[in-house]
């Protein structure tokens, strides 16, 4: 039997935008098999089951936490485990930092001269590439190179300059933020992934030196020891419940001044790594500001998404361990954060 004509052009016109509305409705269909009349205020059972359903065949372990800010309404998986930050971390580093600004006790207009010792080109970035010891760049600048493209020299300074570790997380603290540690420099979090597990400010790593470690050379049962270790170190681990509790006070402006809080949001919209992870399945165009983090079979995504037509905003957080591939555990926080847009704007609810 012959085709219709126009068979050809429809099959190429459902895809992109309209297959994906094809996909929100039938989400919304199975969600609203329980009445949204009947979910409770902080509860979105649909999404739950759904969060359930997607992640029960998938071989990891993994955090999430949704909050739509506009109703409270919630949806979370392990939201008390610790789980590594990676560089999820340089959003509680970006906060202390910001209010460091707010006190008078930094300024974001200052040029930062750049030191021996400040920069390991083994851990990547443009700032390695682009910029010497000797030269100077301003706070700024620093902050949108560490938010934007993850560049780990970047944030290594911005701890440096803030006092330390220490004070980011005693930052956290004071923001009434539990379950947020930050106990390391970038350098020495990834020195103890890689092996020198003695690394720490006391006994530092030159950048050559750190520059030797390699994972790649190591046997494949060493490997998975460290592996093992640094998914088991509570050292610079977020809980899905805390980075949630961080971003919703940076959203509704309890975490820094009103100037200094759009400067934290436009960097975020910004991002420009992991664009398959949150953004991955959303409908184009949609407004996200997030930054992920990447250690090993570690793959992150935290940020907040903003819902078409004034629909308000939804904190996601999703934080993985797994050894499947990178494009299934991309794939995975593309799902779970779909779910959640559609959830959030679709089924009524507050």
């Amino acid at each position: 039997m012959r085709e219709p004509a126009t068979s050809s052009s429809l099959r190429h016109a459902i895809t992109g935008s309209t297959m994906r509305a094809v996909v929100a409705l039938i989400f919304l269909i199975s969600c609203a098999a329980s009445p949204a009349a009947d979910l409770p205020r902080t509860g979105a059972d649909g999404l739950q089951r759904e969060l359930e359903r997607l992640t029960s065949s998938f071989d990891g372990t993994v955090g999430f936490y949704a909050t739509d800010l506009r109703s409270g309404r919630t949806a979370q998986l392990n939201p008390d485990v610790g789980f590594p930050m990676a560089s999820t971390v340089k959003v509680p580093v970006a906060v202390h930092i910001l209010a460091l600004v707010d006190e008078g006790r930094l300024d974001l207009r200052h040029p930062v001269p750049l030191q021996e010792g400040d920069i390991y080109p083994a851990m990547g970035g443009p700032l390695d590439t682009h910029l010497m010891p000797g030269s100077a760049v301003t706070i700024r600048d620093l902050l949108h190179m560490m938010l934007t493209v993850s560049d780990n020299n970047a944030t290594d300074i911005l701890i440096r300059l803030g006092g330390g570790t220490e004070a980011v997380d005693a930052r956290m603290r004071t923001l009434g933020v539990t379950g947020i540690r930050v106990d390391r420099y970038i350098w020495e979090m990834l020195s103890h992934y890689l092996g020198n597990l003695e690394a720490s400010p006391r006994k530092p790593v030159s950048p050559a030196d750190y520059a030797r470690l390699d994972m790649a050379k190591r046997s494949e049962d060493e490997r998975r020891r460290l592996t093992r270790l640094y998914h088991a170190d509570p050292r610079d681990t977020s809980t899905p419940a805390g980075m949630a509790s961080l971003l919703r006070l940076i959203w509704e402006g309890k975490a820094l001044a009103p100037d200094t809080t759009e400067v934290l949001k436009a960097i975020l919209l910004d991002c420009r790594t992991g664009q398959g992870r949150i953004k991955g399945l959303l409908p184009d165009a949609t407004p996200v500001a997030h930054k992920t983090g990447t250690v090993g079979e570690v793959i992150n995504d935290v940020g907040v998404i903003s819902l078409p037509a004034g629909g308000g905003d939804v904190v996601v957080v999703v934080f993985l361990k797994s050894g499947e591939s990178d494009q299934a555990r991309d794939r995975m926080i593309a799902q779970l954060a779909r779910s959640a847009h559609d959830y959030f704007l679709f089924v009524p609810g507050g």
